[in-house]
């Protein structure tokens, strides 16, 4: 939805659905815009049912995903390059990156934390 209403204001409502293909490749595109959000569901999940004491760290790990998504789409917006809707393509690598990145640090605390507890008994 976002990349439909980003490529309208950049453009016009009637370029992004003037044939059935550009509406394809708008639906297409918003799942490529999305997959960073769904992989980001899919690690609060398992964070949340195999490492609980991580829970936390996965919650500032969204936090920063949503602040970069913010961040991207600004400056996309806001950007008088005829380029810059280019970082609409490039920003889920980026998304999926920082969403590996929360998952391998929740993961870690987790374990560190399991480690300090089963010292402490």
């Amino acid at each position: 939805m976002t990349t439909l209403v980003t490529t309208a204001s950049l453009t016009s409502w009637e370029l992004t659905i003037e044939s059935v293909g550009a509406v394809v490749f708008a639906i297409a595109f918003s799942g490529w815009a999305l997959l960073p959000f769904a992989a980001a569901v899919v690690v609060g999940v398992s964070v949340r049912r195999h490492w609980r004491g991580a829970v936390a760290v996965a919650l500032v790990g969204d936090l920063v995903l949503l602040a970069f998504t913010v961040w991207a789409l600004w400056s996309v917006l806001a950007s008088d390059s005829s380029t810059a809707v280019l970082g609409l393509l490039f920003a889920p690598l980026v998304q999926v990156a920082l969403v590996g990145v929360a998952m391998v640090v929740a993961v870690g605390v987790a374990r560190v934390r399991s480690r300090r507890m089963s010292r402490a008994v």
